[in-house]
Protein backbone atom coordinates (compact mmCIF):
# COMPACT_ATOMS: atom_id res chain seq x y z
CA UNK A 1 0.00 0.00 0.00
CA UNK A 2 1.10 3.51 -0.83
CA UNK A 3 1.82 6.27 1.70
CA UNK A 4 -0.48 8.59 1.50
CA UNK A 5 2.52 10.96 3.47
CA UNK A 6 2.80 14.74 1.36
CA UNK A 7 5.61 16.76 1.66
CA UNK A 8 4.32 20.06 3.53
CA UNK A 9 3.54 22.76 0.96
CA UNK A 10 6.79 25.38 0.81
CA UNK A 11 6.03 28.97 1.53
CA UNK A 12 3.09 30.52 -0.83
CA UNK A 13 4.05 32.84 -3.99
CA UNK A 14 5.56 35.48 -3.08
CA UNK A 15 6.59 35.02 0.43
CA UNK A 16 9.83 35.35 1.54
CA UNK A 17 12.02 32.21 2.12
CA UNK A 18 12.51 31.10 5.31
CA UNK A 19 16.11 31.53 6.42
CA UNK A 20 18.39 31.77 9.57
CA UNK A 21 18.06 35.91 10.39
CA UNK A 22 20.83 35.98 13.58
CA UNK A 23 19.62 35.88 16.69
CA UNK A 24 16.55 35.40 16.13
CA UNK A 25 15.22 32.61 16.81
CA UNK A 26 12.81 30.43 14.14
CA UNK A 27 9.39 31.35 15.49
CA UNK A 28 9.88 34.88 15.26
CA UNK A 29 10.90 34.40 11.51
CA UNK A 30 7.30 33.96 10.67
CA UNK A 31 6.49 36.74 12.08
CA UNK A 32 8.96 39.45 11.09
CA UNK A 33 7.50 38.52 7.50
CA UNK A 34 4.30 38.78 8.53
CA UNK A 35 3.69 41.42 10.97
CA UNK A 36 7.05 42.89 10.69
CA UNK A 37 8.84 42.94 14.14
CA UNK A 38 10.51 40.13 16.16
CA UNK A 39 12.53 39.70 19.15
CA UNK A 40 16.25 39.72 18.69
CA UNK A 41 18.68 37.66 21.75
CA UNK A 42 22.23 38.76 21.97
CA UNK A 43 24.83 36.58 23.90
CA UNK A 44 26.22 38.70 27.21
CA UNK A 45 29.49 39.29 25.28
CA UNK A 46 27.85 40.94 22.19
CA UNK A 47 29.38 44.55 21.21
CA UNK A 48 25.73 45.42 20.11
CA UNK A 49 24.69 44.67 23.61
CA UNK A 50 27.70 46.58 25.46
CA UNK A 51 27.65 49.41 23.71
CA UNK A 52 23.69 49.74 24.03
CA UNK A 53 24.21 49.17 28.28
CA UNK A 54 26.80 51.48 28.21
CA UNK A 55 24.97 54.32 26.04
CA UNK A 56 21.75 53.73 28.29
CA UNK A 57 23.51 55.30 31.45
CA UNK A 58 24.91 57.82 29.40
CA UNK A 59 21.68 59.40 28.14
CA UNK A 60 20.40 58.07 31.27
CA UNK A 61 22.92 61.04 33.10
CA UNK A 62 22.36 63.70 30.04
CA UNK A 63 18.81 63.54 30.89
CA UNK A 64 19.52 64.38 34.69
CA UNK A 65 20.99 67.16 33.69
CA UNK A 66 19.59 70.55 34.61
CA UNK A 67 17.19 72.27 31.89
CA UNK A 68 19.60 74.87 30.21
CA UNK A 69 22.24 72.65 29.62
CA UNK A 70 19.85 70.47 28.13
CA UNK A 71 18.37 73.47 25.89
CA UNK A 72 22.04 74.55 24.68
CA UNK A 73 21.26 71.22 22.51
CA UNK A 74 18.08 72.62 20.94
CA UNK A 75 16.98 73.07 17.02
CA UNK A 76 16.66 76.47 16.49
CA UNK A 77 12.88 77.24 16.45
CA UNK A 78 12.02 77.87 12.49
CA UNK A 79 11.11 81.27 11.92
CA UNK A 80 7.30 80.18 10.16
CA UNK A 81 7.16 77.55 13.10
CA UNK A 82 5.45 78.32 16.27
CA UNK A 83 6.92 74.55 17.94
CA UNK A 84 10.40 72.92 18.12
CA UNK A 85 11.31 70.07 15.59
CA UNK A 86 12.25 66.40 16.88
CA UNK A 87 14.12 66.10 13.68
CA UNK A 88 17.49 67.03 15.48
CA UNK A 89 18.62 67.82 18.65
CA UNK A 90 17.07 67.59 22.17
CA UNK A 91 13.26 68.56 22.74
CA UNK A 92 11.00 68.38 25.42
CA UNK A 93 7.28 68.08 25.14
CA UNK A 94 5.75 69.09 28.49
CA UNK A 95 4.31 65.96 30.40
CA UNK A 96 5.13 62.98 28.27
CA UNK A 97 8.85 63.01 27.03
CA UNK A 98 12.26 64.19 26.52
CA UNK A 99 13.98 62.68 23.53
CA UNK A 100 17.31 63.71 21.85
CA UNK A 101 17.94 62.78 18.24
CA UNK A 102 21.54 62.67 16.64
CA UNK A 103 21.97 62.17 12.88
CA UNK A 104 25.34 63.59 13.06
CA UNK A 105 28.30 63.94 15.92
CA UNK A 106 29.46 67.98 15.25
CA UNK A 107 26.20 69.06 15.40
CA UNK A 108 23.10 69.25 18.77
CA UNK A 109 25.08 66.59 19.58
CA UNK A 110 25.93 66.83 23.41
CA UNK A 111 29.51 66.53 23.77
CA UNK A 112 29.18 63.99 27.01
CA UNK A 113 27.10 61.02 24.53
CA UNK A 114 29.25 61.38 21.42
CA UNK A 115 31.81 58.74 21.98
CA UNK A 116 29.12 56.21 23.34
CA UNK A 117 26.33 56.83 20.25
CA UNK A 118 29.15 56.95 17.71
CA UNK A 119 30.22 53.32 18.90
CA UNK A 120 26.18 52.54 18.99
CA UNK A 121 25.63 53.57 15.41
CA UNK A 122 28.70 51.49 14.36
CA UNK A 123 27.22 48.20 16.38
CA UNK A 124 23.81 48.99 15.28
CA UNK A 125 25.01 49.44 11.65
CA UNK A 126 26.93 46.13 11.37
CA UNK A 127 23.82 44.57 13.04
CA UNK A 128 21.51 46.25 10.01
CA UNK A 129 23.76 45.35 7.80
CA UNK A 130 23.65 41.63 8.49
CA UNK A 131 19.94 41.69 8.71
CA UNK A 132 20.02 43.39 5.29
CA UNK A 133 21.98 39.90 4.09
CA UNK A 134 19.33 38.13 5.08
CA UNK A 135 16.38 39.84 4.00
CA UNK A 136 18.27 39.63 0.22
CA UNK A 137 18.70 35.50 0.76
CA UNK A 138 14.77 35.68 1.91
CA UNK A 139 13.93 37.53 -1.33
CA UNK A 140 16.11 35.12 -3.72
CA UNK A 141 18.27 38.35 -4.45
CA UNK A 142 22.30 38.77 -4.91
CA UNK A 143 24.00 39.14 -1.71
CA UNK A 144 24.86 42.95 -1.88
CA UNK A 145 21.66 43.95 -3.67
CA UNK A 146 20.48 46.87 -0.92
CA UNK A 147 24.01 48.20 0.16
CA UNK A 148 23.86 51.03 -1.67
CA UNK A 149 21.12 52.54 0.88
CA UNK A 150 22.34 51.23 3.57
CA UNK A 151 26.33 50.92 3.53
CA UNK A 152 26.26 54.87 3.87
CA UNK A 153 24.16 55.33 6.21
CA UNK A 154 26.26 52.51 8.89
CA UNK A 155 28.67 55.12 10.25
CA UNK A 156 27.86 58.49 12.47
CA UNK A 157 28.60 61.74 10.25
CA UNK A 158 29.95 64.94 11.23
CA UNK A 159 28.88 67.11 9.57
CA UNK A 160 26.60 66.16 6.57
CA UNK A 161 23.72 64.75 8.63
CA UNK A 162 22.12 61.62 7.44
CA UNK A 163 18.67 60.61 7.32
CA UNK A 164 19.72 57.96 9.48
CA UNK A 165 19.33 58.66 13.26
CA UNK A 166 19.70 57.53 16.54
CA UNK A 167 16.86 58.78 19.46
CA UNK A 168 17.49 58.40 23.06
CA UNK A 169 13.84 58.70 24.69
CA UNK A 170 12.85 59.42 28.54
CA UNK A 171 9.03 59.37 29.02
CA UNK A 172 7.59 60.00 32.08
CA UNK A 173 5.06 57.95 33.87
CA UNK A 174 2.04 59.22 35.78
CA UNK A 175 -0.34 56.96 38.33
CA UNK A 176 -2.29 55.40 35.19
CA UNK A 177 -0.56 53.84 31.66
CA UNK A 178 -0.62 56.31 29.31
CA UNK A 179 -0.04 56.35 25.81
CA UNK A 180 2.96 58.52 24.97
CA UNK A 181 3.45 57.51 20.95
CA UNK A 182 0.35 56.60 19.13
CA UNK A 183 0.74 53.68 16.97
CA UNK A 184 2.67 54.10 14.11
CA UNK A 185 4.40 52.79 11.65
CA UNK A 186 8.49 53.34 10.99
CA UNK A 187 8.81 55.02 7.91
CA UNK A 188 12.43 53.77 7.25
CA UNK A 189 13.85 50.51 6.19
CA UNK A 190 14.70 48.84 9.43
CA UNK A 191 14.51 50.11 12.98
CA UNK A 192 15.64 48.47 16.03
CA UNK A 193 14.17 49.83 19.42
CA UNK A 194 15.97 49.12 22.97
CA UNK A 195 14.31 49.05 25.93
CA UNK A 196 15.20 49.16 29.62
CA UNK A 197 11.71 48.27 31.09
CA UNK A 198 8.09 47.70 29.51
CA UNK A 199 6.11 50.10 27.09
CA UNK A 200 6.42 48.84 23.40
CA UNK A 201 3.28 47.48 22.07
CA UNK A 202 3.02 45.69 18.82
CA UNK A 203 0.02 44.68 16.71
CA UNK A 204 -0.75 41.61 15.67
CA UNK A 205 -2.36 41.23 12.72
CA UNK A 206 -3.79 37.62 13.38
CA UNK A 207 -5.21 37.81 16.67
CA UNK A 208 -6.30 41.49 16.00
CA UNK A 209 -4.44 42.55 19.41
CA UNK A 210 -1.55 44.09 20.70
CA UNK A 211 1.09 43.00 21.93
CA UNK A 212 3.41 44.20 25.28
CA UNK A 213 6.87 42.44 23.45
CA UNK A 214 9.17 43.87 26.12
CA UNK A 215 7.29 42.41 29.12
CA UNK A 216 8.33 38.51 28.71
CA UNK A 217 11.86 38.59 30.79
CA UNK A 218 13.58 38.26 27.81
CA UNK A 219 15.72 40.58 28.49
CA UNK A 220 17.34 38.34 31.04
CA UNK A 221 20.91 37.74 30.11
CA UNK A 222 20.73 41.00 28.06
CA UNK A 223 21.36 43.26 31.18
CA UNK A 224 17.91 43.64 31.90
CA UNK A 225 17.79 45.28 28.22
CA UNK A 226 15.35 44.38 25.42
CA UNK A 227 15.60 44.48 21.86
CA UNK A 228 12.51 44.48 19.22
CA UNK A 229 13.70 44.53 15.65
CA UNK A 230 11.17 46.72 12.85
CA UNK A 231 10.72 46.69 9.63
CA UNK A 232 9.93 50.15 8.43
CA UNK A 233 7.68 51.38 5.19
CA UNK A 234 10.77 51.97 2.96
CA UNK A 235 11.71 48.29 2.92
CA UNK A 236 8.04 47.14 2.13
CA UNK A 237 8.52 49.42 -0.91
CA UNK A 238 11.55 48.39 -2.32
CA UNK A 239 10.55 44.45 -1.50
CA UNK A 240 7.09 44.79 -3.38
CA UNK A 241 5.50 44.45 -0.31
CA UNK A 242 6.71 41.17 0.73
CA UNK A 243 7.96 42.24 3.97
CA UNK A 244 5.46 44.27 6.07
CA UNK A 245 5.91 47.11 8.12
CA UNK A 246 5.33 46.49 12.02
CA UNK A 247 2.12 48.75 13.48
CA UNK A 248 3.56 49.74 17.06
CA UNK A 249 3.43 52.20 19.99
CA UNK A 250 4.24 53.29 23.14
CA UNK A 251 1.84 52.47 26.32
CA UNK A 252 4.29 53.39 29.25
CA UNK A 253 2.98 51.93 32.45
CA UNK A 254 2.31 53.53 36.41
CA UNK A 255 4.47 55.21 38.18
CA UNK A 256 5.97 52.75 40.84
CA UNK A 257 5.11 54.85 43.44
CA UNK A 258 6.58 52.76 46.31
CA UNK A 259 10.27 52.65 44.32
CA UNK A 260 12.39 55.77 44.86
CA UNK A 261 14.57 54.29 41.80
CA UNK A 262 14.76 56.54 38.44
CA UNK A 263 13.04 54.09 36.26
CA UNK A 264 9.97 53.86 38.48
CA UNK A 265 9.14 57.31 37.33
CA UNK A 266 10.63 57.14 33.54
CA UNK A 267 10.64 54.76 31.10
CA UNK A 268 13.99 55.14 28.80
CA UNK A 269 14.93 53.62 25.53
CA UNK A 270 16.79 54.11 22.31
CA UNK A 271 15.94 53.86 19.19
CA UNK A 272 18.28 53.09 15.73
CA UNK A 273 16.59 54.12 12.70
CA UNK A 274 18.11 52.52 9.53
CA UNK A 275 17.57 55.08 6.62
CA UNK A 276 18.15 55.15 3.10
CA UNK A 277 21.26 56.72 1.63
CA UNK A 278 19.98 59.81 -0.40
CA UNK A 279 21.84 59.80 -3.37
CA UNK A 280 21.71 55.80 -3.75
CA UNK A 281 19.87 55.60 -7.01
CA UNK A 282 16.82 53.24 -6.32
CA UNK A 283 15.80 50.60 -9.85
CA UNK A 284 13.44 48.10 -8.96
CA UNK A 285 14.38 46.29 -11.47
CA UNK A 286 17.33 44.86 -9.72
CA UNK A 287 15.33 44.07 -6.39
CA UNK A 288 13.29 42.14 -8.48
CA UNK A 289 13.41 38.40 -8.21
CA UNK A 290 10.39 35.51 -8.11
CA UNK A 291 9.85 36.05 -4.71
CA UNK A 292 9.18 39.56 -5.24
CA UNK A 293 7.33 39.34 -8.33
CA UNK A 294 7.06 42.25 -11.08
CA UNK A 295 7.07 45.42 -8.77
CA UNK A 296 3.30 47.19 -8.54
CA UNK A 297 4.55 50.34 -8.99
CA UNK A 298 8.20 49.65 -10.80
CA UNK A 299 10.98 52.78 -10.13
CA UNK A 300 13.91 53.21 -12.35
CA UNK A 301 16.75 55.20 -11.68
CA UNK A 302 15.40 57.30 -8.99
CA UNK A 303 17.20 58.84 -5.57
CA UNK A 304 16.11 57.54 -2.79
CA UNK A 305 15.85 60.53 -1.47
CA UNK A 306 12.70 61.13 -3.67
CA UNK A 307 11.08 57.91 -2.28
CA UNK A 308 11.74 58.03 0.97
CA UNK A 309 10.15 61.88 1.38
CA UNK A 310 7.54 60.33 -0.61
CA UNK A 311 6.69 58.07 1.86
CA UNK A 312 7.82 60.62 4.84
CA UNK A 313 5.20 63.27 3.75
CA UNK A 314 2.28 60.94 3.39
CA UNK A 315 2.86 60.39 7.47
CA UNK A 316 2.65 62.71 10.87
CA UNK A 317 5.48 62.76 12.96
CA UNK A 318 4.56 60.74 16.37
CA UNK A 319 7.43 62.51 18.08
CA UNK A 320 6.67 65.94 17.23
CA UNK A 321 5.13 68.57 19.74
CA UNK A 322 1.96 68.33 20.46
CA UNK A 323 0.67 71.23 18.43
CA UNK A 324 2.68 69.93 15.09
CA UNK A 325 1.79 66.30 15.25
CA UNK A 326 -1.81 67.61 15.71
CA UNK A 327 -1.82 69.91 12.68
CA UNK A 328 0.20 67.32 10.65
CA UNK A 329 -2.33 64.08 10.85
CA UNK A 330 -5.67 66.63 10.27
CA UNK A 331 -3.78 68.15 7.08
CA UNK A 332 -3.37 64.33 6.48
CA UNK A 333 -6.89 63.59 7.01
CA UNK A 334 -8.48 66.14 4.82
CA UNK A 335 -5.78 65.57 2.06
CA UNK A 336 -7.18 61.92 2.47
CA UNK A 337 -10.21 63.18 2.28
CA UNK A 338 -10.04 65.01 -0.80
CA UNK A 339 -8.69 61.81 -2.77
CA UNK A 340 -11.22 60.04 -1.85
CA UNK A 341 -13.96 62.60 -2.73
CA UNK A 342 -12.02 62.63 -6.33
CA UNK A 343 -12.18 59.24 -6.90
CA UNK A 344 -16.08 59.25 -5.95
CA UNK A 345 -16.62 61.77 -8.47
CA UNK A 346 -14.70 60.35 -11.55
CA UNK A 347 -16.71 57.39 -10.45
Amino acid sequence: MKSSYAPPPGPPPGCPHFVDFPFLSPEQIPTLYSQGYARVHLPVDHPLLVAATTLFATSRDFFATPLPHKEQFRLPQHPEKKEQSSEEGWLRIEGEKELLTVRRSGHLCPPEVTDDTRNLWRECGSFMQIMMRAVEQSLGLDSGAFDNVVKGECALPEQDRHETLLRMFRYERTEVPRLVAAHHRDIGLLSLVIGSSPGLDVWDDRTKRWVAIEKDGDGIGQNGLTFTFLVGQTLARLTNNRYKSGVHRVLVPPVDSPSSADDAKHRYSLVFALRPYKEAMISTSSLTSKVTGDFEHPLEGVKAQAVFSAIANAHWNVNGPVAEREAQRLKLQKLKETQVQGVYRRG
